[in-house]
């Protein structure tokens, strides 16, 4: 039996706040209201199990009431076109206000921040869909975390609440990182109808009977060519897969044996849509509109000896354990340069520990390049030496096996699609869902799963489709060996080189990735989850799809608590 994920709206779910300063609302509608909001905020904080303690009640300011809005604007629908693009939401005027900002502030009170969209003629904007990313910080040392929730109004205005985590001064940083006009241009992208303009090529080579090599290299896609083309696709692993066939009569589509990423075709079908009005939304990218000097300055009660409030929390919070993926928003915080879940304790590894934790395991890592950063983090600390692999398979890019002391750490790419600039000999591609049936798992096996980085093009149902394959593979394995361990990593934030990727592969499309994956493995409590897109949406470093030492370091720490914590 096919498990499913059910489909992900891309709409928010829409929870809407107003100060009552600005609400302007006649005395007995205002407290109709209050007595809405009371009832509202009730239910609302019985579901925060993470804050159901005694030492730090977080509750929703008073200073907020509850309305209705009335604006049902269709966001694939946002029409940029004006003279100018005047409608596009502008950087320059868009306005941040810090609701009812008090002199100072103590630990696990909340700060409210009010974004209000503006377009380029200093105008209101009517409708939401802006993407923004908020967060509260303190530059040296470094600690830094999301909004606890950031709702879309989808009237133009938008508010970030914030629970103050730690002492001292601290500041508010937002960053418009796309337009509400971009949805057009990237919607295409997400519904997958994009996914012809990636190409590829695949390289075909033989030789004939008198010994001379043919080769031909063609164009290669996840949608079918145009005739005639080679169909070389992993049906059971849901891997399409086609390439134009070869020209030359003596090679077929048999003969196929690289794989290699266009980059220029893809730049060159792409460009037409990048005209003056997607440049000018596209400027507007990753833009910080807003960013204070000692905004907050927040204490401590009197005579206490805390800091932060992972202090506040320590004797009373468990070590972290799988319990499959959270909602996206704040899970965790940054206090001087080190990460805090906020719901259990991470332990700080040392080498020593993690040889003693991992003494006659074996971990299989599946998925992209940001999985293989943990693979190789991990061989470089232990001192793992890389081995043959076991034949007819052969060590490459894509695959590595490495033992030291009892360790066994195979690292292998999750199959097509294949972003990159080395070309990969087919016989090194293995889809994962296939490798995973051919495993022996056990309560020395973990398997760790990082898959994102290369489905963005593809489109959401494309993914979904592929992960619920891996998904039934891992549920086939634990019916065999239901001791074998599971930890995931989702996406991170990543840095553009460019307007097609942009299009392409932005932090828009990722998130959505991200909830696609979130809301298919959500039931599988079983499961480790590291939370990538919390961390990097804070971290003190610029994005990159390849984050930094110290932020893998952060995952392995919170991966070998899931393994070895209990």
């Amino acid at each position: 039996m096919h498990l499913r994920c059910s489909d992900v709206s891309a709409s928010r779910y829409w929870h809407t706040w107003k100060s009552p300063k600005e609400a302007s609302l006649p005395s007995p509608k205002y407290k109709a209201l209050r007595t809405s909001y009371a009832a509202r905020n009730a239910q609302y904080m019985s579901s925060r199990k993470a804050f159901e303690i005694e030492l730090c009640n977080i509750e929703t300011s008073k200073d907020f009431i509850e309305f209705q809005s009335t604006n049902t604007t269709d966001k694939t629908s946002i029409n940029v076109i004006g003279k100018f693009t005047d409608n596009i939401t502008s950087p320059e005027y868009t306005r941040v206000t810090i609701l009812d900002l008090k002199p100072s502030y103590n630990i696990c009170d909340r700060v409210a921040i009010k974004i209000e969209a503006r377009d380029s003629l200093n105008r209101r904007k009517t409708y939401g869909g802006d993407m923004f990313r908020v967060k509260l910080f303190t530059q040296k040392p470094y600690s830094a975390v999301n909004p606890d929730n950031f709702f879309d109004y989808n009237n133009g205005t938008y508010i970030a609440l914030f629970t103050i985590l730690w002492e001292g001064y601290i500041d508010l940083q937002v960053m418009l990182v796309h337009p509400a006009e971009v949805i057009p241009l990237f919607s295409p992208t997400l519904n997958g109808s994009r996914a012809h303009t990636k190409l590829f090529f695949g390289g075909f080579v033989a030789k004939d009977k008198n010994g001379k090599v043919h080769s031909e290299r063609t164009v290669c896609t996840i949608t079918e060519r145009e005739e005639p083309f080679c169909n070389l696709s992993q049906t059971q692993t849901y891997g399409p897969w086609y390439c134009s066939a070869p020209k030359d009569e003596y090679l077929n589509c048999s003969h196929w044996t690289t794989h290699s990423t266009d980059k220029k075709g893809t730049p060159k079908l792409l460009q037409p849509l990048l005209d003056k009005v997607a440049k000018q939304i596209l400027d507007r990218t990753k833009k910080v509109i807003y960013r204070s000097n000692r905004l907050i300055t927040a204490t401590t009660k009197t005579n206490s000896l805390f800091q932060h409030y992972s202090q506040l929390r320590n004797d009373s919070l468990p070590y972290c354990k799988a319990n499959g993926p959270p909602p996206i928003k704040a899970n965790g915080y940054f206090f001087q340069g080190k990460w805090y879940p906020l719901h259990c304790v991470v332990h700080r590894f040392s080498t020593e520990e993690i040889r003693e934790c991992l003494e006659g395991k074996t971990i299989h890592f599946y998925g992209d390049s940001t999985g293989k950063q943990v693979f190789s983090l991990l061989q470089s600390r232990l001192k793992c030496e890389t081995i043959d692999l076991p034949p007819p398979r052969k060590t490459s890019p894509h695959e590595q096996l490495c033992r030291t002391n009892n360790i066994t750490l195979h690292n292998t790419f999750h199959g097509l699609p294949i972003i990159g600039s080395k070309k990969v000999k087919v016989q090194n591609i293995h889809y994962a869902a296939t490798e995973i049936d051919n495993l022996v798992g056990g309560p020395n096996v973990i398997i760790f799963l990082s898959y994102w980085a290369h489905f963005s093009m593809t489109g959401t149902k494309f993914y979904e489709k592929r992960i619920t394959l891996v998904k039934e593979a891992i549920y086939r394995l634990l019916d065999r060996s239901p001791e074998t361990k599971v930890v995931m990593k989702g996406a991170n934030t990543r840095g553009y080189s460019g307007d097609i990727v942009n299009v392409l592969s932005s932090d828009w499309h990722s998130l959505h990735l991200e909830k696609t994956l979130r809301k298919c493995f959500q039931n599988d409590t079983d499961f480790g989850f590291i939370d990538s897109w919390d961390i990097t949406q804070v971290q003190p470093f610029s994005d990159n799809v390849h984050p930094r030492h110290s932020i893998v370091g952060t995952y392995i720490d919170l991966f070998m608590t899931y393994i070895c914590k209990k």
